[in-house]
């Protein structure tokens, strides 16, 4: 009833300022001591996590704005970089054979198909069955041993690819070093990789000329959208192992199981943007049943 009194009479101050003023008096005379106390504890916390709520927005605003100028930055130089890197490559191998060499023990059972163009990945420089034409390396911290050999490595005419994939992520560095490139006359691309972001999902490129390449935590990813841009009759699969059983060369390796699922999706963009190309698995470990399986082992 009192606060309705005052409320009331604060009803015929005009001023805003001087009616909360007035009524903020009225309420602390008319309310016993140990609960005004108990008022002005919880309007102080009040106001206490209001003005953190703010200082919050105020970052989350920040790296709002941050993140929008580093996303613009980066579409609009991935499409001024891969405008130079794939646009000549568009086609270039229609009605041909492609082989993915990987690294994984089953490469060991592979037998080199005739004619084949060869794409290798990591340390695939190292089979010495074929001749590599291309070549795409995009973790320098795990081929650091390796960067003077690759830099070196001619194959067939071999063109190397050398990936833009953690410029922005906060927790690994594995750019290539620009001094590489140059020394093998590389080419750069970039990767869709954004670890900081929780919600960020990779995806697979249609457009490789403007749009930077879905990287799945694999370098055999943005080897697979170049290959599919060359329009290829075939592509085998081959060292894909998607195991915990380390490289064709016995090094070891993590478990690389997780990345059966983004094969999966590989395999839906493949049926809805080059549905002419067939995807074949050679000795498959992981990846069995997935595509058409060809296995190799014991035939001569």
């Amino acid at each position: 009833m009192k606060k309705f009194c005052i409320n009331l009479l604060c009803m015929f101050v005009p001023s805003r300022k001087k009616r909360s003023k007035i009524r903020k008096k009225f309420i602390q005379k008319s309310t016993p001591k140990h609960i005004q106390n108990y008022i002005d504890e919880t309007n102080n916390n009040i106001e206490n996590k209001f003005n953190t709520l703010l200082n919050n927005l105020d970052n989350i605003a920040f790296d709002l704005k941050q993140y929008i100028n580093r996303n613009t930055e980066k579409k609009l130089s991935t499409a001024f970089l891969h405008q130079k890197t794939f646009t000549k490559f568009k086609g270039i191998n229609t009605g041909k054979d492609i082989v993915i060499l990987a690294t994984g023990p089953s490469l060991n059972n592979f037998k080199p198909i005739k004619n084949a163009i060869y794409i290798g990945v990591n340390t695939a420089y190292l089979y010495k069955k074929v001749k590599l034409d291309y070549f795409f390396i995009q973790d320098f911290s795990s081929l650091h041993n390796h960067i003077q050999n690759i830099n070196e490595y001619t194959g067939n005419n071999c063109e190397k690819f050398y990936g833009l994939t953690t410029e922005f992520d906060s927790q690994w560095n594995r750019v290539v070093p620009e001094s590489h490139s140059i020394s093998a006359k590389a080419l750069r691309y970039r990767t869709d990789w954004e670890n900081d972001i929780k919600t960020f999902q990779c995806k697979f490129a249609y457009d490789i000329s403007t749009q930077p390449l879905g990287c799945f935590g694999s370098v055999v990813f943005p080897a697979l959208q170049f290959a599919l841009w060359t329009n290829p009759k075939r592509i085998y699969i081959v060292g894909c192992d998607c195991s915990n059983t380390g490289h064709f060369d016995k090094s070891k390796s993590d478990n690389l199981s997780y990345l059966i699922e983004p094969w999966k999706k590989f395999k839906e963009f493949v049926q809805i943007y080059y549905p002419e190309t067939e995807i074949i698995s050679v000795n498959p470990v992981g990846l069995r049943g997935l595509f058409t399986d060809i296995d190799q082992k014991g035939k001569k």
